[in-house]
């Protein structure tokens, strides 16, 4: 989801994805230079969701350029940043959005998300 207030009017649009709501978001700015927003994961939502996403192209070099894993709980809201198991913070904008299994992975991100789980199936 991605609500925001855009020419004084309250809005909210459902979206699929981290860059669908990035590109929603990047078009309210467009409209009303004072816009504000944030995105997130509905509050009923059964379960926190995993993201992979790595620095876009540009934004570090070749050999920085890992695959974070991004725990997004539900209905807590994201604003300008998400910030990686590893502890690695990115602006959405310098994001690339990965599907499972694509890039070279954060092992801190590994070991962090396999420690969680861990923990979870001890519960």
């Amino acid at each position: 989801m991605v609500v925001g207030r855009i020419d004084g009017h309250e809005k909210a649009v459902g979206v699929a994805t981290p860059a669908e709501a990035l590109a929603q978001m990047l078009d309210w700015l467009r409209t009303d230079a004072n816009a504000a927003f944030v995105w997130y994961l509905r509050e009923d939502w059964p379960e926190p969701v995993t993201l992979i996403g790595r620095p876009a192209s540009g934004v570090v070099g070749e050999t920085r350029r890992s695959a974070h894993l991004f725990h997004v709980r539900p209905g807590v809201a994201l604003h300008g940043s998400i910030t990686a198991r590893c502890g690695t913070e990115l602006s959405l904008t310098d994001i690339e959005w990965l599907r499972l299994g694509a890039g070279m992975p954060c092992e801190c991100c590994l070991v962090t998300g396999a420690r969680h789980e861990l923990g979870r199936m001890g519960r």
